[in-house]
């Protein structure tokens, strides 16, 4: 690869500036003890019951009759069950590779490779042995084999996003994989694996329930003679649980405050190479740009559904990233000039949006780290797609492995992108009227009014611009209460992620910190959803009258009507299938709570389970009495109970379903339906407020 591809790294750059500081090499001296001292622990534990099991086989019974016989077995029986638990996750060891990726073959993807290992040279990094693309808004370095890695000198590998390539330059693009490199050269990247090793080990027992489990429950459900051992081990079992959740804990704060400083550094890095500005640039599009991906893939799979499929999903994306750029160029241009150099891309300490920087720290703190000191380097604005090799190949191969994997399907038919470029539009067509009414209408229903509520309200109205201006100032006088507790919810989750200085909120009067915070958060939902249901009621009258009175005027209010009936009937069954939800956990719960459940009570559970999915079932299919009003992307009733709800009904699991997994994809059934009665309901109200749009249109002074 010649130079023309590689940006320009920084003239001048501090001999320091990656020296790791003492707070660094102490948190992994304590990390490395803490990890010490857990394996130290679970060896001996794992020894000790091994010899526990040993004794109870070699065990002089002394006398020989029925009892001891029956107590010697139970003994033996006991300890190896206590000896399996110990070792248990042996039998779960997984190298897991992730299916989403495609290998970059170096002879295939020279620019690339060259272009990695001048960054390799640059960095002092070890070069990867693989470099795959994965399709997201992400790039990680991993070890190609975890568990080897634990005591051989394993090569790492590094992936790649498509979607982060979509949206960086070529400057922004080598300091995230500069950042990446930084973590290759950390010998302390051994420690992480160490912890996940040992969280794997301790997850594993503590929280999973497997066939392990239910050997032991169906002990302990056998005559009192023989599984009496079996109650014996059972608290000896809890105690060990607790123990190894509190070492848990503090194993994954010790690497949390660890992964910290690892992350700092391997900033640094990256300005080594690209300078200041190109990783918290690429930090703060990174956030845009994976918003803009998850809609371009989410409205992929929403097109399936009518049988679009693309063969190339990121022309989309990048026709959606050309949309988003002049609000991009708007929101860059506001940013604040930073007195140190650049601009001032966060101020307050929001975590990153993307995956990929989720758990690292705060965006202020990472941009305080890049920019002291602050070092200058040119930017290169051309895209990081120059790299490689058959662009067009590689993305098409990637969408049709998203669909296999979000779709089980193998598409041979493909639509033009304009087609799902059309799609798209159609898909957000009247989102924007929501504005005129301080998105009301987001997280609470619309209440229709009966006939004679709304005949009522229409007596006293006579529909005007003035009236209607006096409808949308009083919308916003209803919602300020609401951003207000939106607001309380949002300083509550900010103290939960301590990424706030303040330490407590306070509303009606009571004080909440961390202690009571999830409390506190509960309430401020709750007063929420009462203000919703109360406070609205009358001004959601007031509203439908209205635009029906202007509708009778222009002989369009059976339309208007019909619309209305139709959201109802759309918010009816959004509200049962939550409803549904909660009450079926809520029956899980109280079964849990209430001690030893048997089997007399799972039946009824679950029959109770399918009972509420037949009636799901009914409103479904009441559906089909609906005067249907053609919605965009949904132009049949059939197409509605599609997007409603999975192949337009609900699946009753059959047999035993807390034991064969149906119960969980019955939930998983009520969670879609959740998802998809939402995207519909937003839609019906986008629908009324166009039509509300066009007849606002004709209305007088």
């Amino acid at each position: 690869m010649t130079n023309h591809y590689y940006p320009t790294s920084p003239n001048s750059v501090p001999k320091s500036l990656t020296k790791l500081p003492f707070s660094y090499l102490l948190k992994s001296i304590l990390s490395i003890l803490a990890i010490v001292l857990f394996f130290v622990l679970y060896v001996s534990m794992v020894i000790g019951l091994g010899y526990l099991f040993y004794y109870a086989i070699i065990y002089d019974m002394g006398y020989i009759n029925k009892l001891t016989i029956i107590m010697k077995v139970g003994a033996i029986a006991g300890a190896a069950m206590l000896f399996v638990f110990s070792l248990k996750f042996i039998f779960k060891l997984k190298n897991h590779k992730p299916n989403n990726r495609i290998l970059l073959k170096k002879e295939e993807h020279t620019d690339l490779w060259n272009f990695i290992e001048k960054i390799c040279e640059e960095t002092g990094a070890p070069r990867p042995k693989n470099i795959y693309l994965d399709p997201d808004v992400n790039a990680y370095v991993a070890y190609s084999n975890m568990w080897l890695s634990l005591f051989l000198p394993v090569r790492k590998e590094l992936t790649i996003g498509m979607g982060l390539t979509d949206c960086l330059n070529l400057s922004e693009f080598k300091a995230v994989i500069s950042h990446e490199f930084g973590h290759f050269s950390q010998r302390s990247m051994k420690i992480g694996s160490y912890i996940i090793s040992a969280n794997t080990i301790i997850h594993n027992m503590i929280f999973e329930r497997d066939k392990w489990d239910d050997t032991l429950d169906q002990w302990r459900a056998s005559d009192i003679r023989l599984s009496a051992a079996a109650w014996l081990i059972t608290p000896i079992i809890w105690l060990i649980r607790q123990m190894l959740n509190l070492f848990y804990q503090f194993l994954n704060v010790m690497y949390s405050s660890l992964s910290r400083e690892m992350e700092f550094n391997a900033d640094k890095v990256a300005v080594k190479t690209s300078g200041s500005e190109a990783i918290i640039s690429a930090l703060w599009k990174l956030n845009g740009g994976s918003t803009v991906w998850h809609n371009t893939l989410n409205h992929a799979i929403l097109a399936s559904k009518k049988n679009l499929y693309v063969e190339n999903i990121y022309i989309n994306n990048a026709l959606a990233l050309e949309r988003e750029a002049p609000h991009q160029a708007q929101l860059l241009e506001s940013l604040q000039e930073d007195k140190r150099g650049g601009r001032m891309y966060f101020t307050d300490s929001e975590h990153s949006k993307v995956g990929m920087y989720a758990s690292h720290p705060p965006n202020d703190k990472r941009e305080h780290n890049a920019k002291t000191p602050y070092v200058v380097c040119d930017q290169d604005t051309r895209s990081p797609w120059i790299l490689f090799g058959e662009k067009s190949r590689l993305q098409t191969a990637m969408t049709l492995r998203l669909y296999e994997i979000y779709l089980q399907k193998k598409p041979t038919d493909f639509v033009q992108a304009q087609v799902l470029e059309e799609f798209i539009k159609s898909e957000t067509q009247g989102a924007h009227l929501a504005k005129e009414y301080d998105n009301t209408f987001s997280n609470r229903f619309l209440q229709i009014p009966n006939p004679q509520k709304l005949n009522a309200q229409m007596a006293s109205l006579k529909p005007s611009k003035k009236v209607l201006k006096q409808l949308k100032l009083e919308v916003k006088d209803l919602m300020q209460p609401i951003h207000e507790i939106e607001a309380l919810m949002i300083k509550a989750q900010e103290i939960a992620q301590g990424t706030t200085k303040v330490k407590t909120f306070s509303f009606n009067g009571i004080e909440y910190s961390k202690k009571n915070l999830e409390n506190g958060y509960n309430f401020l939902l709750n007063k929420r959803e009462e203000h919703f249901n109360l406070s609205f009621e009358n001004w959601d009258t007031k509203f439908c009258a209205f635009f029906t009175l202007l509708a009778k005027e222009e002989a369009r209010d059976n339309e208007l009507a019909k619309l209305y009936a139709q959201h109802q009937a759309i918010t009816f069954l959004y509200r049962s299938v939550t409803t549904t939800k909660n009450s079926i956990l809520n029956k899980v719960t109280d079964l849990q709570n209430a001690g030893e459940i048997t089997n007399e009570q799972l039946q009824g559970l679950t029959a109770r389970v399918k009972d509420f999915f037949r009636t799901l079932n009914q409103e479904v299919n009441a559906l089909d009495k609906l005067h249907f009003v053609e919605m965009p992307n949904v132009e049949s009733i059939e197409e509605l109970k599609e997007a409603l709800v999975d192949n337009s009904e609900f699946k009753i699991e059959n047999g035993l379903i807390f034991e064969n997994g149906g119960f969980q994809k019955m939930m998983n059934q009520l969670e879609s339906t959740i998802y998809n009665c939402q995207r519909i309901e937003q839609k019906s109200i986008s629908c009324i407020l166009l039509f509300h749009k066009n007849l606002e249109l004709l209305l007088a002074d």
